[in-house]
């Protein structure tokens, strides 16, 4: 949805997101140009082309099985914030997946490993542009920066959603521009689905947990029969869960 949206967006390009917008076209299109000789010259053997494709898999499937524990735990403990957090990591990294699926199969592009390629493409049967691996990481890293900012996990995300990039190329299952625009891709996912500090917000409360709850000012015998119950309920020792009014 962000990059359907983006095109209208360039009406109100402020002069430091245009200066961005155009180092990152730069970017692309110097890769685009140069990668095919930059690929070819990192040529790993064989085992360890096997090894990188596997250690970037093992690091997607690491992303997807922490928010699918993160989420177990959170209807365990029926904690919603939680959940929707481990719920939005999955939407990010669909949404990316979906955005990569779309342009794999329009632009069609030779995959490295692919014999005699030279990254040429709309060849039929051909799908290494834009990356997904680096797409569905960056999209989870960003969501789960802008969940947990100051803690650990902004680095742990972007840190192992870069390593997969990294992996892509070497495992020559990607050139380097299809690895950057999937980079890209995922980034402005994360972004668009925590736009507005919507990863931010306060937590609720836990759906085993009472809502304090003013009573009102006219039932003044209610309040104190209600503070009567809750004292003694306190002074025997016995829990007070029912007790998690406020009474003014």
């Amino acid at each position: 949805m962000a990059i359907v949206k983006s095109p209208a967006q360039l009406a109100h390009l402020t002069p430091k997101r245009a200066l961005i917008l155009m180092g990152w076209a730069g970017a692309t299109a110097a890769l685009l140009t140069y990668d095919t000789n930059l690929s070819n010259r990192i040529d790993p053997e064989h085992s360890d082309r096997q090894a990188s494709n596997i250690a970037s898999n093992v690091l997607i499937g690491t992303a997807l099985g922490t928010s699918t524990i993160k989420y177990l735990i959170g209807c365990h403990n029926r904690d919603v914030h939680v959940r929707n957090n481990a719920v939005r990591e999955w939407e990010a990294m669909g949404m990316s997946l979906a955005s990569v699926g779309v342009l794999k199969y329009a632009f069609r592009r030779q995959r490295p490993n692919s014999f005699g390629s030279q990254g040429d493409f709309f060849q039929t049967g051909n799908t290494s542009f834009p990356s997904g691996h680096a797409a569905v990481g960056f999209a989870w890293a960003t969501t789960v920066a802008a969940e947990y900012p100051g803690t650990f996990w902004p680095w742990v995300g972007y840190g192992g959603a870069g390593a997969t990039s990294v992996l892509r190329v070497l495992a020559r299952t990607h050139w380097p521009s299809d690895v950057w625009v999937g980079m890209t891709i995922g980034y402005l996912t994360g972004r668009y689905l925590c736009r507005d500090d919507k990863c931010r917000e306060t937590p609720p409360k836990s759906e085993n947990q009472f809502v304090p709850v003013n009573l009102p000012a006219s039932a003044p015998a209610l309040a104190t029969a209600r503070r009567q119950f809750c004292e003694s309920i306190a002074g025997s020792g016995e829990s007070s869960s029912r007790c998690g009014w406020i009474i003014e």
